[in-house]
């Protein structure tokens, strides 16, 4: 459920009303901004020096900003820190 399911794949993806996105794409895109607020959203606390570096590699080699982002987001989901709470 969590790796393939339709939840993961939801809460994955990045919304244009969000407040993330604007952190993404635009004139006020900030890609350090984007990764400390979806750690934020998802586990809670702040990345780490070396986790900032990963996700900002992982969203560069992404077609966009948001699909990389969106792949961030899974991979953080789908980590043993993210707990899902039905």
């Amino acid at each position: 459920m969590m790796l393939n399911g339709k939840v993961t794949h939801e809460a994955s993806r990045v919304g244009k009303l969000e407040p993330i996105y604007p952190l993404l794409v635009g004139k006020k895109a900030d890609l350090v901004a984007a990764v400390k607020m979806a750690y934020r959203e998802i586990l809670t606390r702040e990345p780490s020096t070396d986790e900032l570096a990963d996700a900002q590699v992982v969203i560069k080699e992404a077609a966009s900003e948001v699909d990389g982002m969106a792949d961030l987001r899974w991979v953080l989901l789908n980590s043993n820190e993210f707990r899902y709470l039905p």
